[in-house]
């Protein structure tokens, strides 16, 4: 038997092993994997972690789609093997990329929520904007939510847990911010909190989008802050 010939039928039985697992293994989902991240019952191991940043890397460089486990093997000098070791499918190594990226996410808009409440309501939303902004405007995560979103038309479970974790946290963030000021409103906080996110972001992230603009520096996000947020309390807020 040639050694080419060998090799097909290897490669042919990893294949009919991946799709096996890939049918037999449970499907955690991204909700079940941020959960469980963020409780710390499934912390990854090294080698995992390793893994993980190689797969975030390589998915933001190709997509969903453009990606194989096997170019991602060959590119970064991880075995197949290590791969499969700890995820069955690209679809649930996918799956493990994002729901990291939202734990981390998860957990600065958590950091932020226990600083804001010892700030007075301008400083406290000037913060919420150049955080986010911060974030938001990166050339990594505008990857990451195109990766993100391309996803969510095939499985929107993706979509929604991004969704919940991200603008859906935000909004609870702001109405606490909100409701421990004194400050009327003809909005009810969570509209407030709705337009306020809205607002601050739109105009430089649809520029980011477009390649309109680079990258904004720290001085150009704490200069828009500080003007939308005198202009938003203006517009949407009176003193008690």
């Amino acid at each position: 038997m040639s050694s080419a010939f060998e090799k097909d039928v290897k490669e042919a039985a990893r294949r009919r092993e991946s799709e096996r697992r890939a049918t037999t293994a449970p499907t955690r989902g991204v909700a079940s994997l941020v959960r469980s991240l963020t409780e710390g019952t499934a912390r990854p191991k090294a080698k995992e972690q390793e893994v993980l940043d190689v797969a975030t890397a390589y998915f933001l460089e190709h997509g969903y789609q453009g990606a194989s486990i096997n170019a991602m093997a060959r590119s970064s000098g991880i075995s197949k093997e290590s791969i499969y070791r700890y995820f069955s499918s690209k679809k649930q190594l996918f799956e493990a990329v994002i729901g990291r990226e939202l734990v981390e996410y998860r957990r600065a808009l958590e950091h932020l929520d226990s600083i804001l409440k010892s700030l007075e309501l301008r400083a406290a939303l000037i913060m919420v904007v150049e955080t986010t902004l911060a974030l938001i405007t990166t050339d990594r995560t505008l990857a990451l939510r195109r990766l993100i979103f391309d996803e969510a038309t095939r499985s929107p479970d993706v979509g929604q847990h991004y969704y919940k974790i991200g603008p859906g946290r935000a909004y609870g963030v702001l109405q606490k911010v909100f409701e421990t000021h004194e400050y009327e409103s003809d909005f009810d906080l969570h509209k407030l909190s709705e337009h306020f996110v809205a607002l601050m972001s739109w105009k430089m992230t649809l520029e980011r989008q477009c390649a309109v603009r680079a990258e904004p520096t720290v001085e150009e996000i704490s200069a828009h802050a500080a003007v939308f947020v005198d202009d938003f309390m203006k517009a949407f807020l009176k003193s008690r």
